[in-house]
């Protein structure tokens, strides 16, 4: 692997890539796999050469952690139609204008609140267990930074594609939120929203940065 000053890692449905090398095949739909494969592609590679570590996603998906932080299901990636009649929800509680005005976009079977809501609807047991709410890449992201005690974070251009995110108020919407589950504590179960460049975790003395 060639690295010139700084490693970016982009996290698709089918594996990962990493500066010139790849892509990687990864036919799986656990997390954990890739943060395995992805750990030993790094092997063998001088850091001391490094600035920092970057990792992004080219597709998205939606990662669903538990009360120990660790996966309950399988990821659902974005091209997953599953919540094709969520967005169709979604569309029917608020017009076009409003969830162009509150979150910059109109729900489709590709954003993370019909994922959100799919879950909350087709799977309640496993619902009622989530703690923590990211795509692929920033789960790996945190797991590749070793902070794991520390929240999963995003930047805003990450958040802003969910359909969650109101960018007037640079925040996630309650409105929203409230519609998909108003039972729910949502405080800690979406990412950190913090500027890009910001270090989120570090690997070997290299920053991990946003």
């Amino acid at each position: 692997m060639i690295v010139n000053g700084f490693l970016h890692i982009v996290v698709s449905r089918h594996g990962f890539q990493a500066n010139d090398v790849g892509p990687i095949a990864i036919e799986s739909d656990d997390i954990d796999e890739y943060v395995e494969r992805i750990t030993a592609a790094m092997e063998g590679i001088d850091f001391s050469s490094l600035t920092h570590i970057s990792v992004s996603g080219f597709d998205d998906g939606v990662v669903f952690l538990g009360d120990d932080f660790r996966p309950l299901r399988p990821i659902i990636w974005a091209d997953d139609e599953s919540s094709v009649p969520d967005a169709g929800w979604c569309n029917k509680k608020h017009d076009e204008s409003w969830w162009t005005h509150e979150v910059g976009v109109v729900p489709t079977h590709r954003h993370m609140v019909t994922k959100l809501s799919w879950l909350h609807r087709s799977e309640p047991e496993t619902w009622s267990k989530v703690r923590r709410v990211c795509t692929p890449a920033q789960y790996i992201r945190w797991r590749v930074g070793r902070d794991t005690s520390g929240p999963i974070v995003a930047t805003e251009a990450e958040s802003a594609t969910t359909a969650l995110w109101n960018p007037t108020g640079h925040s996630y919407s309650t409105e929203v939120l409230s519609l998909i589950d108003g039972d729910l504590r949502w405080q800690g179960v979406l990412p950190d929203v913090r500027p890009d460049g910001s270090t989120v975790g570090s690997l070997y003395g290299v920053l991990v940065q946003l």
